[in-house]
Protein backbone atom coordinates (compact mmCIF):
# COMPACT_ATOMS: atom_id res chain seq x y z
CA UNK A 1 0.00 0.00 0.00
CA UNK A 2 3.05 2.41 0.98
CA UNK A 3 4.80 1.41 -2.59
CA UNK A 4 1.16 2.48 -4.44
CA UNK A 5 0.69 5.44 -2.35
CA UNK A 6 4.62 7.20 -2.75
CA UNK A 7 4.15 6.03 -6.84
CA UNK A 8 1.10 8.07 -7.37
CA UNK A 9 2.95 10.88 -5.34
CA UNK A 10 5.63 10.76 -7.79
CA UNK A 11 3.44 11.05 -10.76
CA UNK A 12 1.36 14.05 -9.23
CA UNK A 13 4.38 16.06 -8.31
CA UNK A 14 6.04 15.40 -11.52
CA UNK A 15 2.98 16.40 -13.11
CA UNK A 16 2.63 19.56 -11.45
CA UNK A 17 6.17 20.83 -11.39
CA UNK A 18 5.69 24.39 -10.96
CA UNK A 19 3.88 23.67 -7.83
CA UNK A 20 6.11 21.16 -6.54
CA UNK A 21 9.03 23.82 -7.19
CA UNK A 22 7.00 26.66 -4.92
CA UNK A 23 6.22 24.03 -2.53
CA UNK A 24 10.32 22.91 -1.93
CA UNK A 25 11.21 26.18 -1.41
CA UNK A 26 8.69 26.72 0.77
CA UNK A 27 10.42 24.04 2.60
CA UNK A 28 13.72 23.95 2.20
CA UNK A 29 13.63 27.68 3.31
CA UNK A 30 11.97 26.73 6.82
CA UNK A 31 13.78 23.48 7.49
CA UNK A 32 17.24 25.36 6.66
CA UNK A 33 16.68 27.89 9.43
CA UNK A 34 15.32 25.58 11.80
CA UNK A 35 18.41 22.79 11.17
CA UNK A 36 20.36 26.17 11.59
CA UNK A 37 18.94 26.98 15.16
CA UNK A 38 19.38 23.25 15.96
CA UNK A 39 22.67 22.78 15.00
CA UNK A 40 23.44 25.97 16.90
CA UNK A 41 21.74 24.83 20.10
CA UNK A 42 23.13 21.12 19.61
CA UNK A 43 26.92 22.39 19.97
CA UNK A 44 25.96 24.99 23.19
CA UNK A 45 24.23 21.97 24.95
CA UNK A 46 25.05 18.96 24.23
CA UNK A 47 28.25 16.83 25.01
CA UNK A 48 30.87 17.37 22.34
CA UNK A 49 34.45 18.52 21.87
CA UNK A 50 35.87 18.87 25.34
CA UNK A 51 32.28 18.92 26.84
CA UNK A 52 32.04 15.29 26.21
CA UNK A 53 30.15 14.97 29.65
CA UNK A 54 28.60 17.62 29.57
CA UNK A 55 25.69 15.46 30.68
CA UNK A 56 26.88 15.17 33.87
CA UNK A 57 28.49 18.49 34.38
CA UNK A 58 27.16 20.72 37.21
CA UNK A 59 28.75 24.37 37.76
CA UNK A 60 29.04 26.27 41.03
CA UNK A 61 29.50 29.76 40.16
CA UNK A 62 28.38 31.75 43.00
CA UNK A 63 27.87 32.52 46.89
CA UNK A 64 24.83 34.14 47.90
CA UNK A 65 24.31 35.91 51.48
CA UNK A 66 21.23 37.12 51.87
CA UNK A 67 19.73 39.12 54.85
CA UNK A 68 16.73 41.15 55.18
CA UNK A 69 17.58 43.92 53.43
CA UNK A 70 20.77 42.79 51.85
CA UNK A 71 22.20 40.63 49.11
CA UNK A 72 25.74 39.73 48.29
CA UNK A 73 26.78 37.33 45.54
CA UNK A 74 30.55 36.26 45.18
CA UNK A 75 32.70 33.79 43.88
CA UNK A 76 33.77 30.89 45.88
CA UNK A 77 36.58 30.54 47.74
CA UNK A 78 39.02 27.07 47.76
CA UNK A 79 37.97 26.91 51.74
CA UNK A 80 34.24 26.68 50.55
CA UNK A 81 34.45 23.93 47.74
CA UNK A 82 37.28 22.15 49.74
CA UNK A 83 34.60 21.65 53.11
CA UNK A 84 31.53 21.99 51.40
CA UNK A 85 31.29 20.48 47.45
CA UNK A 86 33.70 18.06 47.86
CA UNK A 87 32.53 15.49 50.08
CA UNK A 88 29.11 15.33 47.28
CA UNK A 89 27.97 11.74 47.28
CA UNK A 90 26.71 12.00 43.79
CA UNK A 91 29.86 13.67 42.41
CA UNK A 92 32.17 11.57 41.09
CA UNK A 93 34.91 14.54 41.05
CA UNK A 94 35.14 17.75 42.10
CA UNK A 95 37.47 20.39 40.62
CA UNK A 96 38.11 23.89 41.45
CA UNK A 97 39.19 26.89 38.92
CA UNK A 98 39.42 30.36 38.77
CA UNK A 99 37.48 32.27 35.84
CA UNK A 100 39.62 33.59 33.20
CA UNK A 101 42.20 36.35 34.36
CA UNK A 102 43.47 38.83 32.06
CA UNK A 103 47.57 38.55 32.15
CA UNK A 104 50.46 39.98 30.69
CA UNK A 105 53.01 37.53 29.08
CA UNK A 106 56.47 39.10 28.27
CA UNK A 107 58.22 36.79 25.63
CA UNK A 108 61.19 37.80 23.08
CA UNK A 109 60.83 42.06 24.12
CA UNK A 110 57.07 41.87 23.75
CA UNK A 111 54.36 41.95 25.74
CA UNK A 112 51.36 39.47 25.01
CA UNK A 113 47.79 40.31 26.80
CA UNK A 114 46.02 36.80 27.48
CA UNK A 115 43.98 34.99 29.62
CA UNK A 116 44.91 32.48 32.30
CA UNK A 117 42.77 29.97 34.45
CA UNK A 118 44.48 28.50 37.62
CA UNK A 119 42.86 25.00 38.04
CA UNK A 120 43.70 22.08 39.90
CA UNK A 121 44.36 18.27 38.51
CA UNK A 122 40.98 17.01 38.08
CA UNK A 123 39.96 19.62 35.87
CA UNK A 124 41.90 17.37 33.06
CA UNK A 125 40.47 14.40 34.10
CA UNK A 126 36.48 16.05 33.63
CA UNK A 127 37.63 17.93 30.33
CA UNK A 128 39.08 16.15 27.71
CA UNK A 129 41.17 18.43 26.14
CA UNK A 130 43.62 16.23 23.90
CA UNK A 131 47.34 16.38 24.32
CA UNK A 132 49.71 17.60 21.53
CA UNK A 133 52.60 17.25 22.90
CA UNK A 134 53.79 17.02 26.52
CA UNK A 135 51.52 16.23 29.32
CA UNK A 136 49.18 17.95 31.97
CA UNK A 137 49.99 18.84 35.58
CA UNK A 138 49.82 16.52 38.26
CA UNK A 139 48.42 16.02 41.59
CA UNK A 140 52.21 16.42 42.89
CA UNK A 141 52.51 19.06 40.79
CA UNK A 142 49.67 21.34 42.17
CA UNK A 143 50.71 20.22 45.63
CA UNK A 144 54.52 21.46 45.24
CA UNK A 145 53.25 24.46 43.66
CA UNK A 146 55.38 24.01 40.47
CA UNK A 147 55.01 27.10 38.02
CA UNK A 148 53.75 24.90 34.76
CA UNK A 149 51.69 25.76 32.11
CA UNK A 150 49.45 24.01 29.63
CA UNK A 151 49.09 26.19 26.36
CA UNK A 152 46.09 25.88 23.25
CA UNK A 153 48.12 25.45 20.10
CA UNK A 154 47.21 29.14 18.97
CA UNK A 155 48.98 30.41 21.85
CA UNK A 156 51.91 27.80 21.43
CA UNK A 157 52.47 29.64 17.93
CA UNK A 158 52.18 32.79 19.04
CA UNK A 159 54.50 32.99 21.65
CA UNK A 160 56.79 30.51 20.08
CA UNK A 161 56.28 30.51 16.12
CA UNK A 162 57.18 27.34 14.57
CA UNK A 163 59.57 26.37 17.42
CA UNK A 164 58.38 23.14 19.59
CA UNK A 165 56.69 25.12 22.97
CA UNK A 166 57.30 22.08 25.39
CA UNK A 167 59.78 22.99 27.78
CA UNK A 168 60.06 26.74 26.95
CA UNK A 169 59.59 29.31 29.49
CA UNK A 170 57.51 32.70 29.55
CA UNK A 171 56.93 35.20 32.10
CA UNK A 172 54.22 36.15 33.30
CA UNK A 173 53.69 38.41 36.17
CA UNK A 174 56.63 38.36 36.90
CA UNK A 175 56.94 34.55 37.32
CA UNK A 176 58.59 32.18 35.04
CA UNK A 177 56.08 29.19 33.87
CA UNK A 178 57.34 26.54 32.01
CA UNK A 179 54.86 24.94 29.04
CA UNK A 180 54.74 21.31 29.81
CA UNK A 181 52.20 20.49 27.82
CA UNK A 182 50.34 21.78 24.44
CA UNK A 183 46.38 20.64 23.40
CA UNK A 184 44.71 21.17 20.50
CA UNK A 185 42.53 24.15 19.78
CA UNK A 186 38.96 22.79 20.99
CA UNK A 187 35.88 25.28 22.36
CA UNK A 188 34.11 23.76 25.12
CA UNK A 189 32.78 25.13 28.99
CA UNK A 190 35.95 26.70 29.72
CA UNK A 191 37.98 26.98 25.86
CA UNK A 192 37.84 30.89 26.22
CA UNK A 193 40.93 30.14 28.84
CA UNK A 194 43.94 29.41 26.43
CA UNK A 195 46.33 28.54 29.32
CA UNK A 196 46.14 26.59 32.67
CA UNK A 197 48.44 26.66 35.83
CA UNK A 198 48.31 24.83 38.71
CA UNK A 199 45.91 26.84 41.18
CA UNK A 200 48.69 26.77 44.26
CA UNK A 201 50.76 29.28 41.97
CA UNK A 202 47.69 31.52 42.24
CA UNK A 203 49.06 35.38 42.58
CA UNK A 204 48.04 34.99 46.43
CA UNK A 205 48.84 32.93 48.86
CA UNK A 206 45.65 33.29 50.68
CA UNK A 207 43.40 31.51 48.36
CA UNK A 208 42.31 28.48 50.28
CA UNK A 209 41.92 30.37 53.45
CA UNK A 210 37.89 32.18 52.78
CA UNK A 211 34.86 30.92 51.90
CA UNK A 212 34.75 33.59 48.81
CA UNK A 213 36.97 34.39 46.17
CA UNK A 214 37.33 33.77 42.73
CA UNK A 215 36.59 30.39 42.19
CA UNK A 216 33.95 27.92 40.41
CA UNK A 217 33.55 24.50 40.78
CA UNK A 218 32.51 21.46 38.34
CA UNK A 219 30.95 18.55 39.37
CA UNK A 220 30.77 15.83 37.44
CA UNK A 221 28.30 13.48 38.41
CA UNK A 222 28.04 9.85 38.59
CA UNK A 223 26.14 9.61 35.95
CA UNK A 224 23.35 12.06 33.91
CA UNK A 225 20.32 10.68 36.03
CA UNK A 226 22.57 11.59 39.01
CA UNK A 227 22.26 14.89 38.27
CA UNK A 228 19.65 16.24 39.45
CA UNK A 229 19.98 14.65 42.85
CA UNK A 230 23.58 16.63 42.64
CA UNK A 231 21.77 19.73 42.11
CA UNK A 232 19.51 19.22 44.97
CA UNK A 233 22.10 18.06 47.50
CA UNK A 234 24.39 21.50 46.28
CA UNK A 235 21.53 23.23 47.34
CA UNK A 236 20.91 21.58 50.98
CA UNK A 237 25.03 21.88 51.37
CA UNK A 238 24.35 26.02 50.83
CA UNK A 239 21.98 26.23 53.13
CA UNK A 240 24.48 24.44 55.74
CA UNK A 241 27.17 26.91 55.45
CA UNK A 242 28.73 28.14 58.55
CA UNK A 243 28.86 31.87 57.77
CA UNK A 244 31.42 34.35 60.14
CA UNK A 245 28.99 36.50 60.57
CA UNK A 246 25.27 34.46 60.90
CA UNK A 247 23.86 37.15 62.40
CA UNK A 248 24.56 39.36 59.42
CA UNK A 249 23.63 36.63 56.93
CA UNK A 250 21.64 34.60 58.15
CA UNK A 251 20.94 32.97 54.84
CA UNK A 252 23.51 31.57 52.19
CA UNK A 253 22.61 29.68 48.85
CA UNK A 254 24.78 28.01 46.56
CA UNK A 255 23.35 27.45 42.99
CA UNK A 256 23.71 24.27 41.02
CA UNK A 257 24.05 24.67 37.12
CA UNK A 258 24.28 22.48 33.93
CA UNK A 259 25.05 24.10 31.41
CA UNK A 260 21.68 24.85 30.21
CA UNK A 261 20.14 25.97 33.46
CA UNK A 262 23.23 29.25 32.97
CA UNK A 263 21.78 30.05 29.68
CA UNK A 264 18.12 30.01 31.36
CA UNK A 265 19.58 32.03 34.30
CA UNK A 266 20.19 34.99 31.66
CA UNK A 267 16.34 34.75 31.40
CA UNK A 268 15.26 35.22 35.06
CA UNK A 269 14.85 38.31 36.84
CA UNK A 270 15.05 36.84 40.40
CA UNK A 271 18.98 36.09 41.35
CA UNK A 272 17.52 34.44 44.23
CA UNK A 273 15.09 31.42 42.61
CA UNK A 274 16.55 28.33 43.31
CA UNK A 275 14.49 27.51 40.08
CA UNK A 276 16.40 27.98 36.95
CA UNK A 277 13.49 28.47 35.08
CA UNK A 278 15.17 25.99 32.07
CA UNK A 279 12.11 24.22 32.07
CA UNK A 280 9.84 26.99 31.01
CA UNK A 281 13.01 28.48 28.69
CA UNK A 282 13.23 25.10 27.07
CA UNK A 283 9.49 25.01 26.30
CA UNK A 284 9.25 28.56 25.13
CA UNK A 285 11.79 27.47 22.10
CA UNK A 286 10.05 24.67 21.25
CA UNK A 287 7.00 26.49 20.81
CA UNK A 288 8.87 29.51 18.60
CA UNK A 289 10.34 26.89 16.89
CA UNK A 290 7.32 25.17 15.88
CA UNK A 291 5.22 28.73 15.91
CA UNK A 292 8.02 29.78 13.04
CA UNK A 293 7.42 26.04 11.13
CA UNK A 294 3.37 26.85 11.49
CA UNK A 295 3.47 30.03 9.26
CA UNK A 296 4.56 28.66 6.19
CA UNK A 297 2.80 25.81 7.04
CA UNK A 298 -0.54 27.54 6.82
CA UNK A 299 0.55 28.67 3.73
CA UNK A 300 1.24 25.66 2.37
CA UNK A 301 -2.35 24.64 3.69
CA UNK A 302 -4.47 26.65 0.86
CA UNK A 303 -1.84 25.20 -1.69
CA UNK A 304 -2.29 21.39 -1.17
CA UNK A 305 -6.08 22.40 -0.48
CA UNK A 306 -5.76 24.10 -4.27
CA UNK A 307 -4.20 20.99 -5.54
CA UNK A 308 -5.98 18.13 -4.06
CA UNK A 309 -9.68 19.86 -5.24
CA UNK A 310 -8.21 19.13 -8.93
CA UNK A 311 -7.89 15.39 -7.98
CA UNK A 312 -11.49 15.23 -6.46
CA UNK A 313 -12.57 13.10 -9.83
CA UNK A 314 -10.09 10.81 -8.67
CA UNK A 315 -11.25 10.91 -5.12
CA UNK A 316 -14.70 9.98 -6.34
CA UNK A 317 -13.75 6.98 -7.93
CA UNK A 318 -11.71 6.16 -5.52
CA UNK A 319 -14.95 6.49 -2.54
CA UNK A 320 -17.16 4.53 -4.78
CA UNK A 321 -14.33 1.50 -5.34
CA UNK A 322 -15.05 1.85 -1.27
CA UNK A 323 -12.10 3.10 -0.18
CA UNK A 324 -12.33 4.35 3.72
CA UNK A 325 -11.58 7.90 4.77
CA UNK A 326 -8.96 6.57 6.56
CA UNK A 327 -7.28 5.31 3.49
CA UNK A 328 -7.72 8.32 1.83
CA UNK A 329 -6.21 10.51 4.42
CA UNK A 330 -3.31 8.69 4.95
CA UNK A 331 -2.71 8.62 0.81
CA UNK A 332 -2.17 12.26 0.71
CA UNK A 333 -0.39 12.68 4.25
CA UNK A 334 1.91 10.31 2.75
CA UNK A 335 2.11 12.07 -0.47
CA UNK A 336 2.64 15.69 1.88
CA UNK A 337 5.53 13.67 3.46
CA UNK A 338 7.32 12.37 0.98
CA UNK A 339 7.60 15.65 -0.56
CA UNK A 340 8.73 17.12 2.72
CA UNK A 341 11.65 14.37 3.19
CA UNK A 342 12.72 15.44 -0.53
CA UNK A 343 12.68 18.94 0.35
CA UNK A 344 14.64 17.70 4.07
CA UNK A 345 17.86 16.11 2.11
CA UNK A 346 17.95 19.26 0.66
CA UNK A 347 17.52 21.57 3.30
CA UNK A 348 20.53 19.02 5.04
CA UNK A 349 22.69 19.48 2.34
CA UNK A 350 22.13 23.67 2.25
CA UNK A 351 22.45 23.75 6.11
CA UNK A 352 25.47 22.11 5.92
CA UNK A 353 27.17 24.72 3.58
CA UNK A 354 26.21 27.33 5.08
CA UNK A 355 27.54 25.81 8.26
CA UNK A 356 30.88 25.46 6.93
CA UNK A 357 30.77 28.75 5.53
CA UNK A 358 30.22 30.13 9.36
CA UNK A 359 33.02 28.33 10.28
CA UNK A 360 35.04 29.22 7.99
CA UNK A 361 34.27 33.12 8.58
CA UNK A 362 35.99 32.52 12.09
CA UNK A 363 33.16 34.95 13.36
CA UNK A 364 33.58 33.19 16.96
CA UNK A 365 36.92 31.21 17.08
CA UNK A 366 37.29 27.53 16.98
CA UNK A 367 33.70 27.04 15.97
CA UNK A 368 33.10 24.12 14.54
CA UNK A 369 29.25 23.79 13.87
CA UNK A 370 28.39 20.77 11.67
CA UNK A 371 24.93 18.46 10.68
CA UNK A 372 25.70 15.76 13.05
CA UNK A 373 23.23 12.63 13.48
CA UNK A 374 21.45 14.74 16.28
CA UNK A 375 21.21 17.62 14.01
CA UNK A 376 20.09 14.76 11.33
CA UNK A 377 17.46 12.85 13.70
CA UNK A 378 15.88 16.62 14.51
CA UNK A 379 15.49 17.64 11.41
CA UNK A 380 13.78 14.19 9.98
CA UNK A 381 11.34 14.81 13.48
CA UNK A 382 10.77 18.18 12.18
CA UNK A 383 9.91 17.68 8.69
CA UNK A 384 7.45 14.81 9.71
CA UNK A 385 5.87 17.48 11.86
CA UNK A 386 5.53 19.50 9.04
CA UNK A 387 4.23 17.14 6.55
CA UNK A 388 1.71 16.18 9.06
CA UNK A 389 0.50 20.12 9.86
CA UNK A 390 0.49 20.88 6.22
CA UNK A 391 -1.24 17.87 4.87
CA UNK A 392 -3.52 16.97 7.62
CA UNK A 393 -6.38 19.33 7.22
CA UNK A 394 -6.56 19.20 3.51
CA UNK A 395 -6.43 15.39 3.75
CA UNK A 396 -9.30 15.43 6.20
CA UNK A 397 -11.58 17.82 3.90
CA UNK A 398 -11.12 16.29 0.90
CA UNK A 399 -11.59 12.63 2.43
CA UNK A 400 -15.05 13.96 3.49
CA UNK A 401 -16.34 14.42 0.07
CA UNK A 402 -19.43 12.97 -1.41
CA UNK A 403 -18.67 10.35 -3.76
CA UNK A 404 -21.46 11.95 -5.90
CA UNK A 405 -19.80 15.08 -6.28
CA UNK A 406 -16.38 14.03 -6.07
CA UNK A 407 -17.20 12.56 -9.28
CA UNK A 408 -19.17 15.64 -10.83
CA UNK A 409 -16.40 17.71 -10.19
CA UNK A 410 -17.72 19.46 -7.40
CA UNK A 411 -15.49 19.95 -4.87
Amino acid sequence: MLKSYLLMASKVYWRRKMFTAINLMCIVLTLAVLLVVTAVMEHSFAPSGVDVNRDRLVHVDSYLKLSKNYLEINGLGFKLIDQYLKPAKHAEKVSALTRAIPVAVYQDNRVEKLSMVFTDEIFWDIYSYRLKEGRFYTREDVDQGRFLIVLNTRIAHKLFGEQAALGKKINVRGYQYEVVGVVDDLLGANGEAKMWAPLTTAPTSSYSKGLEGDFSAVLLAKSSSAVPLLKQEILEQGRNIKEEDPIKWPKTLLFANTRFDRFARGFSSDFRSEDSGAEQVFASIVALMFIFMLLPALNLVNLNLGRMMERSVEIGVRKAFGASRFELVAQFLVENVALSLIACVISLIVTEGFLMWINSTGIVPDLKLSVNAAVFGYGVLMTIIFGIVSGVLPAWRMAKLDPVFALKGNA
